[in-house]
């Protein structure tokens, strides 16, 4: 195989990633309670699309029936996973949760212009805390991730996660926005 025939069969894109780290004077415990108040009733994400295909219900309808299940802060949680647990069988207690959270609604928007916006939506936010016992939130904001596509609707979209996953980890942690504002 030629070089150009490989050229044309992988295609590899480097770009910059805005990485947001925010700490907080709050127990681990009260970030991740106060992070999943704010992120609407929990559902089983892999099995409700699957339910909501057989009961072949409309996108509206999809919409509607879903809408409880956004929190306030305008998302929902599609999984959590506990990576604590492992790590602290390493004889150091650690408490580290990652969360795939975000808003099915705006997502299939981004997903259905460019299909690989999936390897970045749902958006990830990470709450774990050092051994100082210090807390902290990360996640990638969604526009750097995206930028790459020069999508104005996407990057439109994505923007607006951005803004909201930022007052997200700000209520969380306690570092400003109480409530959220609509966007």
């Amino acid at each position: 195989m030629s070089i150009d025939e490989k050229k044309q069969i992988v295609q590899v894109t480097h770009f910059s990633v805005v990485h947001v780290v925010i700490s907080s004077k709050l127990s681990y415990a009260q970030v991740t309670s106060a992070l999943e108040a704010r992120l609407g009733l929990p559902a089983d994400w892999e099995v409700l699309p699957l339910e909501m295909a057989a009961r072949n219900l409309s996108w509206e309808e999809v919409a509607e029936f879903t809408l409880p299940l956004i929190g306030t802060s305008g998302f929902t949680t599609y999984v959590k996973m506990d990576l604590g647990t492992l790590l602290s069988l390493t004889g150091k207690p650690k408490h580290i949760a990652h969360y795939s959270i975000g808003n099915h609604i705006l997502g299939v928007q981004m997903v259905e212009e460019i299909a690989e916006i999936g390897l970045y939506a749902p958006p990830h936010l990470l709450v774990y805390d050092d051994y100082q016992g210090r807390t902290f939130v990360a996640y990638d904001q969604l526009s750097s991730l995206v930028a790459q596509y020069q999508n104005e609707q996407v990057t439109n979209i994505a923007q607006l996660v951005d803004y909201r996953l930022e007052e997200l980890a700000r209520a969380a942690t306690g570092n400003g926005v109480e409530e959220f504002s609509e966007v």
